[in-house]
Parts: structure tokens; sequence; C-alpha cells
């Protein structure tokens, strides 16, 4: 009987892993905004809890045209997706029809921009937010075409607060409404409706993430509050009013409230760009993310025991320092969504990817969020293909800007990341305020971080290095008195340089080594990898211009011999060795219980402790010979806390923690 148990228990777990998954994709190819904008809505619900529906061309990022059709692929030929075609939007409609409850209507004619060069549907936006909370679909007020109920009034549950349903109107486009005032002007219009949505909707929104900017899927599916605002320019933070910022700060509010002391996720984007600042000192963190899809990446299956082990990830015991010029190129955008999702600008599928020592830079928390995209990139990695975090592995954030209450959750979920993807090593960027430091709504703004605070979440999170671009420290220089170990460049022509005549950069980078002692690090160029045969901007580079770079510079007479080109993993790992930095913290794991031990600024202890549960625990310390030096209780608020102890002498010490079904112990040097 058991053996029948067994070989039935089997055959049902290969029929789960080869079975394939049954998809429909719909072309967006040539077809009107409002078409895309239903396409989208429906992805955004059906694919709640399973794929169902894959977008081709319907909103495709701007950094690589064959995104989509690259993935699709991918789903194709690893993923074991069989795709069925629609390209018509009613055909679409009427296959889905069992997941939607009707549509919402609106007023196709209303645009508005918050910038030169925007403008978008600012109703059939709206629309679909509503429709994401009520599973209908977005259909202007005189379409015809497509087949489906247009109810007056439609029912907007609760998923996340327990409150008891509302109704509202399902006709956005009715004269009565307020934001159909003729009388104001286009942007009051919108206006009127955020601040109607803000007193009904936002309450009935996600509790954890929120969409800024032009409507997507992702937004739908999660059910997230979206608001389209923006600042006048790119840079200058004082462009977004403050009327806008107040909305903006409504929706950061309730997030708060709803979820004190945890990280939040705003997708999207933010204009102007150094309000991502503003953002992190809510305990926010952001995530550039204009494109579809990532209702799909989100939901499509994967192995969960999948092992995130690269060949980049090297032992650091095995690397041996040489009196060599080790040599760094990273490629930019590492913290955008859309580079993430777009295969690295396109520069990922190239035929020369893995022929160079080369680092890319990713959001680990997108890897989290869209996994499959993350496993992806850990299959097709070569031993060349370092990988880093940008600009934290929480995403585009600053941990020097969190509020203090909630750097717990903020360092918990960061040490998951790192030690889930097997990432140390970050890339981190501020420099947007020209004012130096400036104060935008009670928020300071600065144009560089504040370096105590950036390196003690550096060292308090196990990460091994943190590279920067600053201009408050010096170029090509490692600094370890602010706790983590941070490596600079900065106005070198190594942040987004010319790379646009080789021979030039060539030069540049050899007169950089010329003459110097060895060993030497070098960060040599932060640009943007593109795919091959691209016009290139002048601080693009491909990979096969990449390589001929590296050549000629090894065919120098003078250096190239001492030269190597290296990953980031091996950049770190050689760096510190010749600071005389250990590349391991004191660790025990038993059973997913694990005990991190490391040493502060102020020469405290810090304990970190990730089980499964909240829970009282006990802390022993020991010294050498056995004697107990400290105890006491640890009544742990969240299942991954940190602890401070004072242990003023130097030595060897024993810590052991105790708790319900816990008992940990690991050795230390108080230095």
């Amino acid at each position: 009987m058991k053996s029948t148990l067994l070989i039935f228990s089997l055959l049902i777990s290969f029929c789960v892993q080869t079975s394939a998954i049954n998809a429909i994709v719909y072309d967006g190819s040539g077809q009107t905004a409002e078409d895309r904008l239903i396409a989208m809505t429906i992805a955004g619900i059906v694919n709640r809890d399973a794929p169902r529906l894959y977008l081709r061309n319907v909103y495709e990022t701007w950094s690589y045209s064959q995104t989509d059709e690259l993935w699709e692929n991918e789903y194709k030929n690893t993923g074991g997706t069989q795709f069925t075609e629609i390209s018509n939007t009613n055909l679409l409609v009427q296959h889905f029809k069992s997941y939607l409850k009707g549509a919402i209507t609106y007023d196709a004619s209303l645009y508005y921009g918050n910038f030169s060069g925007q403008s978008f549907r600012w109703q059939a936006e709206a629309a679909a937010m509503l429709c994401g909370l009520t599973d209908c679909i977005p259909v202007s007020s005189t379409n015809t075409t497509i087949d489906i109920n247009k109810p007056d009034l439609i029912d907007v549950p609760d998923y996340f607060n327990g409150q008891q349903t509302i109704q509202v109107s399902a006709k956005l486009n009715l004269s009565t409404h307020s934001w159909n005032n003729l009388s104001l002007t286009t942007e009051q219009r919108y206006f009127a409706w955020l601040d109607w949505s803000l007193n009904n909707l936002l309450p009935r929104c996600n509790t954890s993430k929120f969409y800024l900017r032009e409507i997507t899927d992702w937004a739908i599916n999660q059910r997230m509050f979206q608001l389209n605002l923006g600042g006048t320019e790119d840079l200058r933070f004082t462009s977004l009013t403050d009327e806008k910022a107040a909305k903006i700060e409504r929706v950061m509010n309730y997030l708060k409230a709803k979820k004190p002391n945890e990280i939040f996720h705003v997708y999207g984007w933010m204009r102007p760009e150094p309000l991502v600042q503003w953002i992190s000192a809510y305990g926010g963190s952001f995530h550039e993310t204009l494109l579809s899809n990532l209702s799909w990446h989100h939901i499509f299956p994967v192995d969960p025991n999948f092992n995130y082990n690269r060949p980049s990830d090297i032992n650091p015991s095995t690397l041996t320092l040489e009196n060599k010029y080790y040599v760094l190129f990273i490629g930019s955008e590492g913290d955008a969504g859309n580079w993430n999702i777009g295969f690295q600008g396109g520069a990922w599928p190239s035929t020369t990817r893995g022929q160079v020592p080369v680092a890319w830079g990713f959001n680990l928390q997108m890897f989290e969020e869209f996994p499959f995209v993350g496993q992806y990139y850990y299959r097709t990695a070569t031993a060349n293909d370092g990988f880093l975090a940008v600009s934290t592995p929480l995403g585009y954030a600053y941990p020097d800007v969190f509020p203090t209450s909630y750097l717990p959750d903020a360092k918990a979920k960061t040490i998951a990341l790192m030690d889930k993807f097997k990432v140390n090593s970050v890339y981190a960027y501020k420099h947007y305020n020209g004012a130096g430091s400036s104060v935008y709504r009670g928020i300071t703004i600065s144009n560089n971080f504040d370096f105590a605070k950036l390196g003690t979440f550096s060292q308090e999170t196990n990460t091994q290095l943190t590279m920067l671009f600053d201009p408050a420290l010096m170029t090509q220089y490692s600094y370890t008195n602010f706790g983590g170990l941070l490596y600079n460049h900065v106005n070198d022509d190594t942040f987004y340089a010319d790379f646009s005549n080789l021979n030039t950069v060539r030069d540049r980078i050899v007169s950089k080594l010329s003459g110097k002692s060895k060993p030497r690090f070098l960060m040599a160029g932060y640009e943007r990898f593109r795919q091959d045969n691209m016009f290139l901007e002048s601080n693009d580079i491909t990979l096969p211009r990449l390589k001929t770079l590296m050549e000629s510079i090894k065919a120098n007479a003078a250096i190239g011999a001492d030269v190597e080109f290296v990953t980031p993993e091996k950049f770190t790992y050689l760096l510190r060795k010749s600071l005389g930095l250990s590349t391991n913290v004191p660790s025990v794991e038993i059973n997913e219980q694990k005990l991190l031990v490391f040493n502060d600024l102020n020469n405290h202890l810090q304990l970190n402790l990730q089980l499964s549960n909240p829970q009282l625990v006990k802390i022993n310390i020991f010294d050498i010979t056995g004697k107990i030096i400290y105890n006491e209780n640890w009544n742990m608020s969240i299942a991954n806390d940190f602890r401070t102890v004072s242990v003023l002498r130097k030595g060897v010490y024993i810590v052991n923690i105790k708790g319900q079904n816990v008992n940990l112990t690991t050795k230390f040097i108080q230095y």
C-alpha cells in the first residue's frame, strides 16, 4: 500500500512539473489606447492566482524593444507555456468574461499632463484603477464594440481592512460628478477625481504599495491606489507643487498608518527624481516600472526550491591577492525595473556576454516579486556575469534617510534578500541636489549620503562592499571609518562618462593606473550597457565594444600584463583582503533559525536573530574561559530582530540564544 501511494505521489509530482500552462497572448500592435488599456486591466485581474494573459507590445519598456517577445519565448521554451493568440479586444473580453463584473465607463476625450511631453487620459486611468478594485474593465462611454454589461453602480469590496462593501458610480463620465464640472480647468477636474478617490477608494486599496504615474496591469493586479502626478522638471524637486505633493503624502501616510514601521513600495516613476529621498523619509522604497506584464511575471509558477547559485559567486578563501591592477565595469540602471525586466537594456542577450567580466546591477526586491525573472538570470549567468544590488537590495531607496523606527524592518528585509540571492555588494548613489542640502516639506533632500548612517546600515546588514558616487568623498578610495566598507568613485570620468571614442577611454583608464603601486583597484566605468548594433548615446556601450576596450588596455606595453578585469564579487573580496578585512560575519543557522553577530561603530555588539516568529529569548555571553559575563531576556518584537549589547573588553566570546525550540551558539572576537 505504501509503495502504491509513493508511486501515485511521484506520478502527481511528475504531472505537475511537466504539464503545460495554457494561456492567451494578446498582441497590442496597432491597437488603440482604449484597447490596450482594456487588455492591461484584464491581465491585472485574471493573473491574480494563475498566469492566464500575456501582453505583447501593449506597454513595452522603452529600454529594449524586444522585451515582450524574448520573455514570451522564454515562457514557451523554459516555462512550458502554450499560447493562443488573440488580437481582437472584444474576443479577449468574451474569453475572460467569467472573471469580469462589467464595465466602468469614462470620457475618453479628457487628457492631462504634468509636464511638457506628457499627455495621459486621466479619466481612463481613473476608471482602470477603480476596475482593479471591482474586477471590471474600463470602456469609453461612446464604445459600441465591446459586448459587456455597463451597470450604473458597482460594488467596491475591501480586501485589506475588512470594511463593509460600498457602492459607487460605474459611470465616471456622468455630468453630475464633481470632476466633470465644465467650469473647472483640466487640472482642477483631475484633482477633483483624486480628492474623491482619496476619500472613498484609498481606504480600500493595498496597504503596502501604491502606483505613481501611468497605470499598468501591476497596479490593477495588486489593487494599488494609483495617481499620475509629477513635477515640471526632471531634477528641480520644488517643481512638484504643494497640492500634488500633499496628495502623494496622503497615500504615504495611509500606508504608514496601516503598517507602521514596515517598508512600503512605490511603483511607476518619480519626477523629479530627487524626491525618491522624500519617499524614503516616509519609509518607502521606489521602483521604476513603466511597463506591462508584471502581473504575469509575478504569478508564473517557479521551482520553490531553486538554488540561487551562480558561477560568479566565488569562495573568497580561494582568492589570492596579487600584484595587479583590478579593474571593474558596472552596467548602470540596476535599480530600475525597466532595466531588470528589459534584459539589461538588451545587453544580456548579447553573444559577447560571458566573454568579459562585468557587473550587472539588479533590484533584488524585483527578483523576490517576480521570481521567474530572477531565476532566468541565475540560470543563464556565466562566471563573468557578476551581480550587485542597486541602489539597495530593497530597490531604489536611501537607508540613511529611512525613519529610525523603520530601520529594523529595512535591515531584516535587506539581510533576507542578500542571503536568498547571495548578493552582498551594493552600488549606491544620490547627488541630485545642486544646492547641497535643502528642506522640502519638512524633509531634508541632500546631495550627499549621511556616511555614518550608510556605513552602519552596510555593516549591520553584512554588506561586504557599498560602492558609491558621492562628491563629498575622495575618488577611487576605500573608507572603513563609517562602519561597513565604502568605496567611492566621483568626478573622474567614471560615472556616465563619454565612452564614444574607445581610444580616448583607453588612454584615460591607462593614465589612472600607470606608475601607481600595486595591488590597486579601479572602478573604471558606470555606464549603460545596451544591445548590440544599437545607435549609442555617449555614455552607452555594448558588450562587443567593451570587449574591444578591454583588449586595447591589455595590449598596453607598460601596464597591460598587470591589468585584470574582474566581477564585483572578485573586486569586493580582493579589496577586503587588501585592507585586512574579514569576508565573513560570525553566524550560525539551524533549521532556518539564524544568528548573526557583528560590532558597530561604537564597538558595541550587534545581534541579528532570525526566527520563524517573535518570542521571548535569553541572551548569554561567555568569555573564553566559560565565565558568563552577560545575560538578559530579549522580548523579540518581530521575527527578524536586532539587539545591541555592551561588551567593553577585547577578547574572544561565545554568544548563546535560547528560547522556545531555539538554541543557537556562535563565537565572535571583540577587537
